[in-house]
């Protein structure tokens, strides 16, 4: 009995190593034809991936980009506003051969006469200008101006960006503002504007029917 046994036990291990080396042997492999296939969709799809990510950082930088120029114009409307308010006298005028307005704040400040801001150029193609403000009496403005500062930046005109029209009867003058802000105007969308009626709190009010011309500031 033990024999025979032992003899079954190794006719079957026999039989399950025939077995095991039978599945091996069939098992079937990838093809390259498998492998170029399996390569052309995981292009594919990592070349919609990669173009999705793309636009979305696109977007994003667009979008940051656009909040921080109206940002700025808020900001310089809010601060050129506090300068206007504290003016005795305001004239727009061509400073230094840029468009802009010049205001008397000498009773504000009193180590600060005039403050001036400038609309400057900063691009031919497409069009862009930048708003700075300054409180030298020389040179306004111009790149030797050590007191300019940059307030405002993406302006897309400028021509009447600060008027100071004539003053009416019985009223004070005042400074138009009127910022048109786009970081891609070449699109012809996304045109952010800010407008305002800035009275000179400091001034005289006319007093002459016909109205009053505008002060001149040296």
């Amino acid at each position: 009995m033990g024999r025979r046994s032992r003899a079954e036990g190794l006719r079957r291990q026999r039989a399950s190593i025939r077995s095991l080396g039978g599945a091996a042997r069939n098992e079937n492999g990838f093809s390259l034809v498998d492998l170029l296939v399996v390569m052309v969709i995981l292009g594919l799809v990592m070349a919609g991936l990669t173009t999705t990510f793309v636009s979305g950082s696109r977007a994003e930088l667009h979008l940051n980009r656009r909040f921080q120029a109206q940002q700025q114009a808020r900001l310089a409307l809010h601060r050129i506003r506090a300068d206007v308010h504290c003016a005795s006298a305001a004239q727009a005028q061509t400073i230094n051969g840029s468009p802009g307005v010049k205001l008397a704040v000498g009773s504000c400040y009193s180590a600060t006469p005039t403050v001036s801001w400038c609309v400057l150029t900063a691009s031919v193609t497409p069009p862009r200008y930048q708003l700075w403000r300054s409180t030298a009496t020389s040179s306004i403005c111009s790149s030797s101006d050590t007191t300019r500062v940059l307030v405002a930046d993406y302006l897309t005109a400028s021509a009447n960006v600060l008027v100071t029209n004539t003053i009416p009867f019985q009223g004070l003058e005042t400074v138009d503002v009127d910022f048109h802000v786009n970081v891609s105007p070449s699109t012809g969308r996304d045109d952010y504007e800010l407008k305002d009626s800035i009275v000179a709190a400091n001034s005289t009010r006319c007093a002459t029917s016909g109205g009053c011309s505008v002060p001149a500031v040296a």
